[in-house]
């Protein structure tokens, strides 16, 4: 049996103005080629399928048609789980349909596969099921059983997972009921089944990438070690650098997101991850296969406008989303910056770094310590590498108001300061 574990698509996501819609549309299409000329049985998309709640037009028409596209008419078997970033209302809109073509897409923690009204020789079958699980008859004629594990925070598992408020206590409870329930299904599973677990969560032991959105105090990471024992893959989402699990029992692991979407993924492995199991006892082959769609995301580090247009002459980042960072003696003028924005390139932002704004910026630690005019100063030296003008500055205290405190709230008084 061949699977194809996939994730974290953000579909509908753009950077800064920059549609990545073409880059999602040659994935998809990817997808469906690899699926085809691999003889995937199975395929595993584990959340975060749009970027928002309420994705645009084009996004949800994409993902519906690679669905239809994947499940070939029911002689491949797709499951799909809602993510942090989906709405598990909007996701399974399409449930009624789905089954029809041997999909079947969980939004909610209990969600159970819908029934499947339309049995036909040689297509994907539902044999049985019940909450976050499903238990799937393949044309080959083999039998998987699948844990299929929604984004599972308290709020949509709809209950409080203990009454404690010690952190450790709250993260063993939240770790150890997420793990029953992967290892539940499994557990049951007849003997001749194939067993694949897949959520979308994070795993402590695992590095989240800065364009996650963890909670912070960590209520809802689990402990790798409760990840179920008896899959022989687990699929999991929600972080966008591909890994496997250290700590896990079994063999489990992050897809990773099929495109960069932050400057800081711009050298994330990114691959389509087939995992390959002779028979349900045996430990999974993994292959890793290049994601060839996407633009590549680029930090260009220039020394002045002319290097820059040499550079786009010469072909030089061609195709790619850029970080423009320059460095100048000069702040640049109104031509010099409409000739930049005028080239052939797609520039995500430009950044121009003067010798007096190469200052180190305000830790974060005594940030709360300045007035807000000083936080105003450092904020925007932090986002353009200038310094700003005196005029600037004064506008932004006044539109702050006479009533805007002196310093920012729990600053102690200097004991130098003057009596009223």
């Amino acid at each position: 049996m061949r699977v194809l574990h996939t994730s974290d698509w953000h579909l509908g996501k753009s950077l800064a103005g920059i549609s990545r819609q073409p880059e999602h549309e040659a994935f998809c299409a990817e997808v469906v080629d690899l699926c085809e000329q691999s003889d995937v049985d199975v395929v595993l998309l584990t959340g975060d399928v749009f970027d928002t709640y309420n994705p645009p037009i084009a996004a949800e028409e994409l993902f519906f048609d690679t669905l239809a596209r994947l499940g070939d008419g029911g002689r491949r078997a797709v499951v799909v789980i809602a993510g942090n970033h989906d709405s598990p209302d909007r996701l399974t809109t399409a449930v009624p349909l789905a089954a029809r073509h041997g999909v079947w897409i969980l939004g909610h923690p209990g969600d159970a596969p819908a029934p499947q009204r339309l049995h036909r020789e040689g297509r994907v079958q539902l044999v049985g099921g019940g909450p976050n699980a499903l238990h799937l008859g393949l044309p080959s004629g083999e039998e998987v059983v699948i844990a299929a594990l929604p984004y599972p925070s308290e709020a949509r598992f709809r209950r409080q997972l203990t009454s404690s408020l010690d952190e450790h206590e709250r993260q063993q409870a939240y770790s150890t009921y997420v793990g029953e329930l992967l290892e539940e299904p499994l557990h049951a599973a007849p003997p001749h089944a194939f067993r694949l677990a897949a959520s979308h969560l994070a795993v402590r032991s695992c590095m989240p990438s800065e364009s996650e959105r963890v909670l912070v105090g960590g209520a809802y990471q689990i402990d790798g070690r409760h990840l179920p024992a008896s899959a022989q893959y687990t699929a999991l989402g929600h972080l966008h650098l591909a890994q496997q699990i250290p700590d896990a029992p079994a063999h489990a692991a992050y897809a990773g997101a099929p495109l960069a979407f932050r400057m800081s993924e711009r050298d994330h492995d990114r691959a389509h991850r087939l995992v390959s199991l002779a028979d349900p006892r045996a430990e999974p082959e993994l292959e890793a296969i290049p994601i060839e769609a996407g633009r590549p995301l680029v930090v260009w580090e220039a020394e002045g406008v002319e290097e820059v247009v040499e550079g786009v002459e010469a072909g030089l980042h061609e195709g790619a989303i850029i970080e423009l960072r320059l460095a100048v003696d000069r702040r640049l003028d109104h031509a010099a910056m409409a000739r930049l924005q005028k080239l052939p390139r797609s520039f995500l932002r430009i950044r121009v770094d003067l010798p007096e704004a190469r200052l180190e910026q305000v830790p974060p630690e005594v940030r709360h310590q300045l007035p807000p005019s000083e936080l105003f100063q450092a904020f925007y030296r932090e986002q353009t590498g200038l310094e700003p003008d005196p005029e600037v500055v004064a506008l932004f205290v006044e539109l702050l108001g006479p009533d805007a405190p002196a310093t920012a709230p729990g600053r102690a008084a200097s004991p130098h300061a003057s009596a009223p």
